[in-house]
């Protein structure tokens, strides 16, 4: 990024349709990086507990929340568990692997030596659960290895497609589904961590079904985290257990990466439509991740590809998407955070029709979210206005995509953060009063003060009775914002 680069300050309350998550890694988690990259647009940050260290991982939460803070705008934190990912074991430099010849899997063993013919595999059952002729798959299918013979915990391949390779890569193993658990110890030690830290999302990877998210859900209620689970979608035996998957949700992430290693590569367009639509269709934010702008980690601008990609995930109905390492290790971490951001907001023009979450659970307060659209809708309302106590009934009105600002109200600052992962929606944290009706006309007179209402506004709220976020969503009211953001009237 040259000296002279100046980002544009986004406005704080410009309500955008797609979100824009962003994993921090060391090219961005400096002061100038982060401050920079919030101004700009960051939605959510992802942290990666596959790498890094806690003690970083803290340090940068802290970081970006008093960024975030200074600047009055609200920032979701995603920690991203391992989950039961092959990887290689630790190695110093770079080893090549030459198409032909033989390299053996150490499986086991954390730490590798300098011999580039033999590499270490963290999980030691992986010598039992493939066989001869089995292929291996490294640093997403870059490389591709072909089981020769299993000794003990040795695996014998021969090299397919060589290449370079690094430390901590991972390997797949395509048709054998690998024993380790989606939340394993390392992966409780990670979410207890992230607990810590009061982060809004937990991605769990490498789902599978429903069950695989049962420990991590147990874990955050023991905890009374308000977390939300994003399910990874990023194995074949998930898009056979997709409709249990999402009903176990609170969102769904297409990983791209292993999933089109997993599957053949022609296969993962349909697959992600089909992630996106079932994500939708049941109210929940869905995200779309892995080498969207990919050339941006060595390149300042994207290919023409990679820019359809984006607009077309967009369009078949994705309301998040993910930078990975385009700003966690590329050259460019600030440029391509605001190249995507000039994507989404370009592909959100045309957006076109009112989405109806059909499937979607909480019933009442659904029926409550369709009625409070509709009458948004209807009435021509400058804003829509839905109290919260968990998020979970902002998630249902902005599951209705429709082109009002929504504003999530809440008392609680971890909830305003979590919304920011949900389409067009914004938050504003205020106290909770007595009535229902005096906490959404404090909630004008707020928002009003810092510029998101003006005198004559139309604004439909939706609340709980008799208490706004507490009690269940149950009333939709029309209101007028007066000229002093005290309301007129309602309607």
């Amino acid at each position: 990024m040259s000296d002279s680069f100046k980002p544009p300050l986004l406005l704080t309350y410009d309500m955008r349709r797609t979100r824009i998550v962003a994993t921090i890694g060391p090219a961005s988690c400096d002061e100038e990086s982060l401050r920079t990259m919030i101004q700009a647009g960051l939605d959510v940050a992802r942290l990666n507990y596959s790498h890094g260290e806690d003690e970083w991982r803290a340090d940068v939460t802290h970081r970006i929340r008093r960024i975030a803070g200074e600047y009055g705008i609200h920032i979701g934190i995603m920690a991203d568990l391992p989950g039961p990912k092959l990887r290689l074991g630790r190695f110093d430099g770079v080893h090549h692997l030459p198409n032909g010849e033989m390299v053996s899997l150490r499986c086991g063993e954390e730490e590798g030596f300098a011999d580039p013919s033999s590499l270490p595999v963290e999980y030691r059952g992986l010598a039992s659960e493939i066989q001869p002729g089995d292929p291996v798959l490294l640093s997403d299918g870059l490389i591709q290895l072909e089981v020769v013979d299993c000794q003990d915990t040795i695996v014998n391949c021969r090299i397919i497609e060589g290449g370079p390779i690094t430390q901590r890569k991972g390997i797949n193993v395509p048709g054998t589904v690998v024993k380790l658990p989606a939340v394993g110890p390392r992966d409780e030690e990670a979410l207890r961590h992230a607990i810590g830290l009061d982060v809004e999302f937990i991605a769990v990877s490498y789902v599978r079904n429903e069950k695989d998210i049962a420990p991590a859900r147990r874990i955050l209620d023991e905890t009374g985290s308000g977390a939300w689970i994003v399910s990874k979608i990023e194995h074949p035996s998930a898009l056979d257990s997709l409709d249990g998957i999402i009903e176990a949700s609170d969102a769904v992430m297409v990983a791209r990466g292993d999933l089109g290693v997993e599957i053949p590569p022609e296969d993962v367009p349909m697959a992600q439509e089909r992630i996106v639509q079932s994500a939708r269709t049941r109210g929940l934010p869905v995200i779309v991740a892995t080498q969207m702008l990919e050339s941006m980690v060595n390149n300042p601008r994207p290919t023409r590809a990679e820019v359809a990609d984006v607009a077309n995930a967009i369009r078949h109905g994705a309301t998040a998407v993910m930078l990975s390492a385009e700003t966690a290790s590329g050259d460019h971490p600030v440029e391509s955070l605001l190249t995507m951001l000039r994507i989404t907001r370009r592909a959100d023009l045309e957006w076109d029709g009112l989405t109806i979450p059909t499937d979607a659970k909480l019933l009442l307060t659904r029926a409550v979210a369709h009625a409070g659209v509709t009458l948004a809708e209807l009435s021509e309302a400058d804003r829509i206005l839905v109290a919260t106590q968990h998020g979970n009934a902002a998630r249902l009105v902005s599951a209705h995509s429709t082109s009002i600002p929504i504003t999530a109200v809440t008392n609680n600052p971890s909830v305003a953060r979590r919304v920011m992962l949900l389409p067009g929606v914004d938050a504003v944290v205020c106290d909770e009063l007595d009535r229902g009706s005096s906490t959404m006309r404090l909630a004008i007179r707020t928002i009003f003060e810092n510029g998101r209402l003006e005198e004559d506004d139309r604004v439909v709220a939706i609340s709980g009775s008799p208490k706004a976020m507490t009690d269940p969503t149950s009333t939709a009211r029309l209101y007028r914002v007066g000229e002093d953001g005290s309301v007129a009237g309602d309607e």
